[in-house]
């Protein structure tokens, strides 16, 4: 059976998916390890601090460092009520709903030649659209994931043996 020109462009839509999902998830994965960095900064260590400063004023250390505690603590109710580590599960989630969508993709790509070209479409436009919807559930991340990420897949780290 002959290839059709809207098969071959089906299947390179695919292809281009794949890529997308490979990006995408990679982008993901560094701005989640950023934004965990991140709010083990905010968060834990300023919470250790309020502990050992308040310890100290129990134990009849000046009082001063309670002033110390109370902006500790601050800091940490702050950071919990506006969620800082929810952004770095968030974009965890995706990344891994991106991995298990370019597997789908690249299983789809292997099945193409057994489906007929309006099977292939709509099998298409549904992935295209489950990777939409994965990726409007977040905000836009800094360009400097996206390097991150293209150097890991320029360099091949993740691509399996033959």
């Amino acid at each position: 059976m002959a290839v059709s020109e809207i098969h071959e462009k089906l299947v390179e839509e695919c292809r281009n998916l794949y890529d997308d999902c490979n990006y995408t998830s990679l982008t993901y994965f560094a701005a989640a390890k950023s934004a965990n960095r991140w709010a083990m900064g905010i968060i834990f260590w300023p919470a250790v601090v309020s502990a050992v400063a308040a310890f100290l004023v129990a134990l009849n250390q000046p009082k001063q460092i309670g002033a110390v505690s109370a902006v500790a603590s601050t800091v940490v109710a702050t950071a919990s009520y506006l969620g800082t580590g929810r952004r770095a599960d968030s974009l965890r989630e995706s990344a891994s709903k991106l991995t298990v969508l370019r597997h789908k993709v690249r299983l789809e790509m292997s099945l193409a030649s057994q489906l007929d070209d309006t099977a292939l479409e709509s099998t298409v436009r549904d992935l295209r659209a489950e990777y939409a919807n994965i990726v409007t559930a977040n905000e836009l991340v800094s360009d400097r994931f996206f390097t991150a990420a293209q150097k890991k897949i320029k360099a091949k780290t993740l691509e399996y043996d033959q």
